[in-house]
């Protein structure tokens, strides 16, 4: 154990409760600590290098949509200590006030970024004088915070959020079948909290008609439901809460709660319909968590590429086999029968379409595990894949990270030449569009 206790550390910093959807929540979050550093009464804010991948999804606390809400919401209403979970306070007159600091906010476009990891500033002008906070790799990754003149915290990017390079990326697949495995299962215990975490989000978007559009429902519409429909669906379910905005918090990965959903949801519902019980569901969890984190760890906490579709696909198609008994070399072919399924799948922004994708990844996934536990392989070192399962996720890595941000730069200026957020735009009216 004593080998792996970096691993577990890494997995236990990287598992935490998020409350909305994490992409305007890093704005919210970031908004916070910008006023949290000077206060009084907000005259402008300048959002700058945020695109529009969040414009299209609820948050709690209010019905508008748009980056420039969350930075007001963020301003007005979070708080600074709480993390992703910085909307917890939220009042209706704290929400109203938002409304009106929203046209307020100013956002400069910015595509002169080098790099996707690209660091992230909220400056607000009050009557006090110029509070300002930057994040950098995960929405809740702080590295700069000022009041006027004076500054209040400035350091390097964490190094969990340092992609590409991270403490991560010197272990191996086997290294996370061998620590998923052979750890003590009560070490696992903060899984069971995930699982039941999300598990809730999804049950209440399954149980409540009026909530979203139906995604997750719709899939669960037939007379006998297969185990496939039914992890595909109570995945799409929990996405679909958190995309409306629903109050309920979930258990992130990486920074990333849909990811936290995608990792985890397919894996509980197959470890239900299997009766597998509680400790290999937790293996099965910490594996898909430790995979789908290396993946992030190397794609970006703000990638190019869909971190669901992605990574989060990826540990449920290792889970799965972990879960059903597989091997470590079953676990290898999974991925290398998952990745060509999946290669530059780019995202374009959170928003009710994730639950799709979401249940999409899910069949891959299980698809690419299935068929590993039957034998079924690709041939290595063919397309995008490399001679190994480890080298085709740096090969991936390395090509989400450095190669694709020309395509990054054109899609958000694409989707910014379209967006129209003023006057401001409830989630219900957006989805009659």
């Amino acid at each position: 154990m004593e080998r792996y206790q970096e691993l577990l550390d890494i997995l236990r910093r990287e598992t935490k409760p998020a409350l909305g959807c994490t992409g305007p929540i890093g704005i919210c979050f970031v908004a916070a600590q910008a006023y949290d550093a000077i206060g009084g009464e907000i005259k402008r804010i300048i959002a700058d290098g945020f695109g529009p991948k969040s414009d299209d999804v609820a948050f709690p606390g209010t019905e508008m949509l748009g980056l420039e809400m969350a930075a007001a919401l963020g301003a007005v209403c979070g708080d600074p200590k709480a993390g992703l979970e910085v909307l917890h306070s939220v009042t209706p007159e704290g929400e109203l006030k938002a409304r009106k600091v929203a046209e307020l906010v100013e956002m400069v476009e910015n595509t002169d970024y080098t790099t996707l990891t690209h660091p992230r500033k909220i400056t607000i002008e009050t009557d006090r004088g110029v509070g300002v906070a930057i994040i950098q790799g995960a929405q809740d990754g702080l590295i700069y915070k000022a009041r006027n003149d004076e500054v209040l915290l400035d350091k390097e990017p964490d190094a969990l959020n340092k992609a590409g390079q991270t403490p991560l990326m010197k272990y191996k697949i086997k290294d996370f079948y061998d620590f998923a495995t052979t750890t003590p299962i009560e070490k696992f215990d903060f899984l069971l909290e995930a699982a039941e975490m999300n598990t809730a989000m999804s049950d209440h978007v399954l149980s409540h008609p009026d909530v979203s559009i139906g995604i997750g429902r719709g899939l669960l519409a037939t007379q006998h439901p297969s185990p496939v429909s039914r992890a595909k669906a109570v995945a799409a379910a929990a996405c679909e809460g958190r995309m409306s905005g629903v109050s309920l918090p979930i258990m992130s990965v990486a920074g990333k709660g849909n990811v936290g959903i995608a990792s985890s949801m397919p894996l509980v519902s197959l470890a239900k319909d299997l009766g597998t019980g509680n400790e290999p569901m937790q293996r099965a969890l910490a594996l898909s968590f430790l995979v789908a984190t290396a993946v992030i760890h190397r794609i970006g906490k703000a990638p190019t590429m869909c971190s669901c579709e992605v990574a989060a696909s990826m540990g449920v198609a290792t889970g799965a086999v972990l879960l059903q008994g597989g091997t470590e070399e079953q676990v290898e072919i999974a991925i290398q029968n998952l990745i060509p399924n999946v290669f530059g799948v780019v995202c374009d922004g959170a928003k009710l379409a994730c639950a799709l994708r979401m249940a999409s990844g899910t069949a891959i996934a299980l698809d690419a595990a299935e068929m590993a536990l039957k034998g079924v392989r690709l041939a290595n070192n063919q397309g995008v894949l490399d001679k190994t399962a480890d080298d085709s996720i740096d090969f991936l890595g390395d090509f989400a990270l450095n190669d694709m941000i020309a395509s990054d730069k054109k899609l958000e200026a694409k989707m910014m030449e379209k967006r129209r957020i003023f006057p401001l735009t409830t989630f219900t009216d957006r989805q009659k569009q």
